[in-house]
């Protein structure tokens, strides 16, 4: 290789490891960039607040209870209020709200068939006496049967209860001096009555009925407390003596002190109940409370996965930019040991041409 020629190819060798070497710079210019970026999503995450769950000993309140001595009910009072002073009034009167515990009854009827695969299929068979028949529905526990008798407590239940399951037509419900089959489910203790067509029907007539007719028709009855709502506009509260500020007795209008018109009875008279104070549940509170911490965890994961997505983004960039750089970095070295072996030609060339005009 000539002077001229090496010289050429040196410069240009010089020219390609700058290009090289700007472009590593521009390369770690980026890498600082997405580093920058990086640092801002985990101090956006620092930043997070995780929400925490509730807890439900912190949402309680405060509630009265007491026993009313006209109809023996459980009443508990969630919401007191002073009603305004009137031109004249003596004493102050409080509007009270609440629920109370009341007994009801929930009537049914029901078709069992003594064929099929629904719930309500049944089976009559003989006892191993041989004297006693015992029914078995969907397949559960066997229940003897007795009867038929008349049950005449059972006709007012059914005419004056709730109907369960649509059963709306009361002239369909069993009436008073009517006879009947009587079976109990042992683990709910609801007692269930087959219609009879009289005192001397036998099981065996009972059977042929199901099957002739296809199935046979059962009435039950179930007892159980739900709450009903409770408000007094009149109320008369007395504070307890004890400093603490909380209502010791209550004093009111029954409900049989009252005409037809809703106005008080001339001879009207309050009775006076003892108030129990309580803290209870407040399961409205928490239910709120919960519904909150749902919303904001929700929030929360969704942040936390967006900053993770962008992180794996710019992760993958990194790495694509390291991965150029480590190039670059082997292109700079084959032109660095390429400049030297060109650099040599040339220190030789005017090392001889030296020599030549000494």
């Amino acid at each position: 290789m000539g002077m001229a020629a090496s010289q050429a190819r040196y410069l240009s060798l010089t020219a390609r490891k700058t290009n090289t070497e700007y472009e590593g710079q521009q390369v770690n210019q980026q890498r600082t960039a997405l580093a920058n970026q990086s640092a801002g999503l985990f101090n956006q995450m620092l930043s997070l607040e995780v929400p925490t769950p509730p807890l439900a000993t912190d949402y309680s309140k405060t509630e009265y209870t007491f026993v009313n001595t006209a109809t023996s009910e459980n009443i508990s009072l969630d919401s007191i209020y002073k009603n305004p002073t009137q031109p004249g009034q003596t004493q102050d009167t409080y509007t009270v709200s609440g629920s109370r515990k009341v007994s009801s009854v929930l009537s049914n009827i029901n078709n069992i068939v003594p064929t099929g695969d629904g719930s309500n299929r049944y089976n009559i068979s003989l006892k191993d006496d041989n004297t006693t028949y015992q029914i078995s529905v969907n397949g559960g526990t066997a229940m003897t049967i007795y009867g038929p008798s008349t049950f005449d407590a059972l006709a007012p239940y059914f005419s004056d209860a709730e109907k369960a399951a649509g059963n709306t037509d009361a002239s369909t419900y069993p009436q008073a001096g009517d006879y009947y089959f009587k079976y109990t489910n042992p683990s709910t203790q609801v007692e269930y009555y087959i219609p009879a067509t009289g005192p001397d029907m036998t099981v065996e007539q009972l059977i042929a009925q199901g099957n002739n007719d296809g199935g046979l028709k059962t009435y039950s009855a179930q007892s159980y407390t739900k709450d009903e709502f409770f408000h007094i506009d009149d109320a008369i509260l007395t504070t307890a003596s004890d400093g603490t500020g909380r209502y010791d007795y209550i004093a009111f209008y029954p409900e049989d002190q009252y005409n037809a018109d809703g106005t008080l009875k001339d001879d009207a008279k309050r009775i006076t109940c003892k108030l129990t104070q309580q803290t209870v549940q407040d399961d409205a509170a928490f239910d709120a409370a919960m519904e909150t911490y749902t919303a904001k965890k929700a929030i929360y994961e969704k942040t936390v996965a967006d900053i993770d997505a962008k992180t794996t983004i710019i992760q993958q960039q990194d790495k694509t930019l390291e991965l150029h750089l480590d190039q670059l970095d082997t292109e700079q070295q084959a032109i660095q040991t390429e400049m030297d072996a060109v650099k040599k030609v040339i220190d030789k060339n005017i090392e001889e041409t030296f020599k030549t005009f000494a």
